[in-house]
């Protein structure tokens, strides 16, 4: 009866320790999704990217999917020309089928950074921390 006791507290708690962990470690977890191959297209298509999207790294945030990031991918083969050392975000629209960029560079102002992570709220903001790092923003939380 003891050892059920224990455990049904025990176990709570571990996984609080767990989570707390990281978020004072300072190790915010962000998630992306995978877009559809159109979605992909439509997204550097509003870039205006140049070459094949392989040399890309596109992501979709988990949390609000009308937003999306892309950034070079430094993993592609002969894509060296097209490379680039920002990212970009980009909103789409309900459907996803169309995308408008919101900003792009490699070495944004602070001012910017908090702009866009009100812009696109905390989880999104988030999620795009591969991608609004890229662009200069340090501040996640």
């Amino acid at each position: 009866m003891n050892r059920k006791l224990i455990a049904v507290g025990v176990i709570p708690i571990a996984a609080l320790a767990m989570t707390a962990g990281q978020a004072l470690a300072g190790g915010a977890t962000s998630k992306q999704k995978a877009p559809t191959a159109a979605q992909k297209a439509a997204i550097l298509k509003a870039g205006g990217f140049k070459g094949p999207a392989s040399c890309y790294t596109v992501q979709l945030s988990a949390s609000q999917q009308t937003i999306a990031g892309a950034k070079f991918n430094t993993k592609a083969k002969n894509c060296t020309k097209y490379a680039f050392d920002g990212a970009a975000l980009y909103y789409g629209t309900f459907n996803k089928k169309v995308w408008y960029q919101l900003e792009a560079g490699s070495a944004l102002g602070t001012n910017q950074c908090e702009a866009l992570s009100l812009l696109l709220g905390g989880p999104a903001w988030q999620d795009m921390i591969p991608y609004v790092d890229t662009m200069g923003c340090q501040n996640y939380d």
